[in-house]
């Protein structure tokens, strides 16, 4: 606190098989993955954890909606944003019996 940040300079090499198209997107991933990460070591053991879903289930919106929520509010405790919010606006489709997305 209060002191100059000390900064290393890095060399990154990138997948020589990721194509020049793929870089925003991988980037995305990256970037997105290291935000999580951190708030899940930061929030994972608290009460203002988010509220996680098991791998290959189907949970309820309010059951989505309550994790973004809770990732809305980290990200702006923690200073990755200014402002935000989330609802559901409309529930615009339906699931058939066979799993397949209607209107």
């Amino acid at each position: 606190e209060g002191q100059p940040q000390q900064f290393n300079a890095v060399v990154v090499k990138r997948d020589p098989a990721l194509a020049n198209g793929d870089l925003p997107r991988r980037h995305g991933e990256i970037v997105g993955d290291a935000v999580l990460d951190k708030l899940i070591e930061k929030f994972g053991d608290t009460a203002s954890k988010i509220p996680m879903m098991e791998a290959g289930s189907r949970p309820n919106a309010n059951a989505v909606l309550a994790s973004i929520k809770q990732m809305v509010n980290l990200f702006l405790v923690s200073g990755f944003a200014f402002g935000g919010s989330a609802e559901i606006l409309k529930n615009s489709a339906t699931v058939g019996g066979d799993g397949a997305a209607g209107t």
